[in-house]
C-alpha cells in the first residue's frame, strides 16, 4: 500500500510538472523538486534529502524539457539564434552550480531554492502586465554573464531555468511567447549537464535511498516520466491560446507559498 501511495504521489508530480513545463516554458522543477523533497523527507531522507530532489529533478527535466521543447519547435516558435546565444554561458554555469551544490549542506539548497522561488515569484506577479525594459538582448559579455548566472541558479534549484530566462527575455524586449517557447529548449542543455554533476558529486554519499546513482534516484525519476512525457506537449498546446498572464499570476503564487514552507522550516530549524 505504501508503495502505490509513493507510486501515486510520483505520477500526479509529473502530471503537474509536466502540463507546468509545456504551459509555462519551464522544465517542471518548480513542482519536481518541493513533491520530491517532501517524499524523501517523509521516508527518513533528511540530511540529503534536498540534493537528491534537485539532482533528480534535473534528470526528470532532460526529457519533459526535451517533450517540451520539441512541441514549441513545431509551432515555430523557437529561435534557434538565440538559444546557439545562450548555450556558452549555460554550459559555463552549469558547472559553476554543481561545484557550488557539491560543497553545501541541504538546508543552504533550501535556502536557495526559497529565496529564488521569492524573487522570481515575486516579479512574475508584480510585473506581469508590464511592459520590455530594454530595447535588445544584451551585448557580450554580458550576455553569457547573464546566461552563465542563470544557469548557475537554476543548477542549484533542479530547475530548467525557465523563470530566469523568460523574465531575462521579456524585459529585453522577446515577446512572451518567443521567451517561453526559447527557455524550454534551453532547459534541457542546463539539465542534461546538471544531472550528470549531480550524479558525480553524489558517488560518496552511503545514505541514499535504492534505486539511486549519486544524487540521481531512478525510480522516482522513471515514474515521474511516465505521466510528465504526455503532459509537457499538452500544456505547450494550449499556451498559446491561454492568457499567458493570468496563468503567470496563478503560478507565482504557488511559487510563493512554497518558498514561504521552505524558509519556515529553515527557520524552524535554527530556532532548536
Amino acid at each position: 500500500m505504501e508503495l502505490f501511495y509513493i507510486a501515486l504521489l510520483l505520477l500526479s508530480l509529473g502530471v503537474a510538472g509536466g502540463f507546468i513545463a509545456g504551459l509555462l516554458g519551464l522544465g517542471g522543477g518548480a513542482i519536481f523538486v518541493p513533491g520530491l523533497y517532501y517524499i524523501l523527507k517523509h521516508f527518513g531522507f533528511h540530511e540529503n534529502a534536498m540534493h537528491i530532489a534537485v539532482g533528480t529533478s534535473l534528470l526528470t527535466i532532460i526529457f519533459t524539457g526535451a517533450s517540451s521543447a520539441f512541441a514549441h519547435y513545431k509551432k515555430g516558435a523557437v529561435d534557434l539564434k538565440l538559444l546557439r546565444g545562450f548555450l556558452p554561458g549555460v554550459f559555463l554555469g552549469v558547472g559553476i552550480g554543481t561545484l557550488l551544490a557539491g560543497a553545501v549542506g541541504t538546508t543552504i539548497l533550501k535556502i536557495v531554492f526559497a529565496a529564488s522561488q521569492i524573487f522570481f515569484g515575486s516579479y512574475m506577479l508584480l510585473r506581469v502586465h508590464k511592459t520590455h525594459i530594454f530595447q535588445t538582448m544584451p551585448k557580450q559579455p554580458w550576455f553569457t554573464l547573464i546566461a552563465a548566472a542563470n544557469a548557475c541558479l537554476a543548477t542549484m534549484m533542479g530547475v530548467g531555468g525557465g523563470v530566469q530566462n523568460v523574465t531575462f527575455m521579456t524585459i529585453c524586449n522577446v515577446t512572451i511567447h518567443r521567451a517561453i517557447a526559447t527557455a524550454a529548449a534551453i532547459g534541457p542543455f542546463i539539465a542534461v549537464f546538471g544531472a550528470l554533476g549531480f550524479w558525480y558529486i553524489g558517488l560518496e554519499d552511503t545514505h541514499l535511498p535504492p534505486f539511486s546513482l549519486g544524487y540521481l534516484n531512478l525510480a522516482a525519476f522513471g515514474t515521474i516520466i511516465l505521466t510528465s512525457m504526455v503532459f509537457a506537449p499538452l500544456g505547450a498546446m494550449v499556451a498559446h491560446s491561454l492568457p499567458v498572464p493570468k496563468l503567470k499570476r496563478a503560478f507565482s503564487v504557488f511559487m510563493l507559498m512554497i518558498a514561504i514552507k521552505m524558509l519556515s522550516e529553515v527557520f524552524a530549524d535554527f530556532s532548536i
